[in-house]
């Protein structure tokens, strides 16, 4: 049986029924013990002693310490029903106090110590119970085996009953904490993968911003056109970064709000995002570039967003780290997988682009999003080139070759 807290043991208890003030049940049991006691000593008054009185009264007294002290209590009614049988004279309730006392201990204790100790007391009890019923022709003996098997039987029923329900609010307390740490762990990839997906979507819109800001405030007095491109260019990758941003923020929309329309990019979009760089300054030269305008249809939704945004990081740090302001593009695909490679110039003495910053994540997140479709990525310096190379699959492991 599971191990159940004694915080759990106490509600479970609580729950399992109405529960009585213990002195009250003391009370009731001290009447439930007496009333039979003393009517059996019931006799003209030359023949009530204080010495019976005084016996009678030791069971009556153990219904108020057998919580306390149950043992104790369970041995001091034995004694006296033994010392009842051979002064004074045993009643059919005579074994009442003892099966009493045996029912507490009954709800305490383990199954094998109560049948341990229902079999002690009849072998101690019984023998007795026999002598009496001969001399007194009371049925002694059944009435013995039924007090000590049916309060040893009860007290063992409700412990059980106790421990399973304990056992199952122990589990409904298990099931909610599990279910609050799954919901923790939900919340925090679903952060992960947000910032991800900002990273990817905003970092190269700022630095086309960062990059015509810059080529504005530089001809603003000499070349008021080119500034004036320049700021156009600004407004435009604005408008779309606030555009990807509102993207991002829906998905944390509250259930019955309606959906977004715009589809998540793919391959198809990639050829409007090289346009894009373009526009802001960077010479991109594209193998396979009809592939890239037309789409590859078998192309799952997730390998599309995956290329996509590798291509949209590896422009963004070619546009930031790389030399000459120059980035070549190589496509291709077949049945089985999509790869890509972009290349740009890069100094030696550069930095990587994930050591550009304290905090950069391009290439991991790059890493994460190809790990997560099962293909491979290669980033590094290839000589005096960054080459990002990625290889997608367009099948899942399960699927037949053609």
């Amino acid at each position: 049986m599971p191990v159940v807290s004694a915080e759990t043991a106490s509600v479970a208890e609580k729950s399992s029924g109405v529960r009585v003030p213990g002195w009250l049940q003391d009370i009731t049991l001290a009447l439930l013990v007496a009333v039979p006691t003393f009517g059996a000593l019931v006799r003209p008054p030359s023949h009530l002693s204080p010495y019976a009185i005084a016996i009678s009264v030791v069971p009556v007294a153990m219904m108020f310490v057998r919580r306390r002290w149950p043992w104790p209590a369970l041995a001091a009614c034995v004694a006296w029903f033994l010392v009842s049988a051979f002064t004074l004279v045993l009643t059919p309730f005579s074994a009442l106090p003892t099966g009493l006392v045996l029912f507490t201990i009954a709800v305490r204790s383990s199954r094998r110590t109560v049948v341990i100790t229902a079999l002690s007391l009849v072998a101690v009890m019984l023998p007795v119970a026999v002598l009496e019923e001969w001399s007194t022709m009371h049925p002694l003996t059944v009435l013995v085996l039924v007090m000590i098997g049916f309060f040893a039987a009860a007290g063992d029923a409700v412990r059980s009953r106790r421990a399973y329900i304990a056992q199952i609010t122990q589990r409904a307390v298990d099931a909610e904490q599990t279910r609050e740490a799954e919901a923790s762990r939900r919340v925090a990839e679903d952060r992960l993968r947000i910032a991800r997906d900002l990273h990817d979507a905003v970092a190269h819109q700022i630095s086309v911003i960062s990059l015509n800001a810059g080529v504005a405030s530089s001809t603003l007095d000499g070349d008021p056109d080119t500034a004036r491109e320049a700021l156009v260019s600004v407004r435009t990758a604005a408008r779309r970064v606030l555009g990807e941003i509102g993207t991002l923020v829906s998905t944390l929309r509250a259930p019955g709000e309606a959906a977004s329309l715009e589809p998540a990019p793919g391959v198809a979009q990639i050829a409007a995002l090289i346009q894009e760089f373009r526009a802001s300054g960077l010479h991109i030269t594209v193998r396979g570039e009809e592939s890239i305008r037309v789409g590859i249809p078998t192309v799952p939704a997730a390998v599309g967003l995956t290329a996509y945004r590798v291509t949209q990081e590896a422009l963004t740090n070619a546009q930031k780290h790389g030399t000459q302001a120059r980035a070549h593009i190589w496509m291709s695909h077949d049945d089985d997988v999509l790869r890509l490679v972009i290349t740009n110039p890069m100094a030696s003495d550069a930095a990587l682009p994930s050591d550009a910053a304290t905090d950069g994540h391009g290439i991991l997140g790059m890493q994460e999003r190809v790990d997560a479709v099962n293909g491979t990525l290669r980033a590094g310096r290839d000589g005096g080139t960054f080459r990002v190379e990625a290889v997608l699959p367009l099948r899942s492991d399960g699927e037949e070759m053609p």
